[in-house]
């Protein structure tokens, strides 16, 4: 078993959402949810955010050196602010750098969503994986994944 850096790994009880401005964090085991109150199209700004606040309020995260299971959810307030998912997923993944990983090379697996919400929110979930992915062929019988 690894060891976690970001809670008691023998706990696995859920450390409710901290920190009151557009940023906070949450933590269940070895995984860590980031909530942004801020969907914007400008990456330099949200990235800057979560940073600042990740350095200034989660000083019980740590970096990890082993491979990531990223999942990103981007809520449009009803789908006027245009945002790519892309954008958003290398801004996030960006701002983790040096704070919950060494690098956002770890991240081996990725998902990034973005849906019509009442309200401009990101949501990222960061999980370590226990070990890398096995290679697959990468032929037609992706199809059936």
């Amino acid at each position: 078993m690894m060891h976690s850096h970001f809670s008691n790994p023998s706990s696995s009880a859920i450390r409710p959402f901290t920190g009151k401005g557009k940023v906070q964090i949450a933590s269940q085991g070895e995984a860590i949810l980031v909530r942004v109150n801020l969907a914007t199209t400008q990456t330099r700004k949200l990235k800057a955010e979560i940073r600042h606040f990740l350095r200034k309020e989660a000083a019980f995260v740590r970096p990890h050196f082993g491979p990531f299971h990223v999942h990103i959810w981007t809520s449009e307030y009803r789908r006027k602010s245009h945002l790519d998912v892309d954008n958003v997923a290398k801004a996030c993944l960006d701002a983790l750098n040096g704070i919950v990983w060494r690098d956002d090379r770890q991240v081996m697996q990725l998902t990034s969503e973005k849906f019509a919400g009442e309200r401009a929110v990101i949501a990222i979930l960061a999980r370590p994986l226990a070990q890398e992915p096995a290679p697959i062929a990468l032929d037609e019988s992706l199809f059936g994944r």
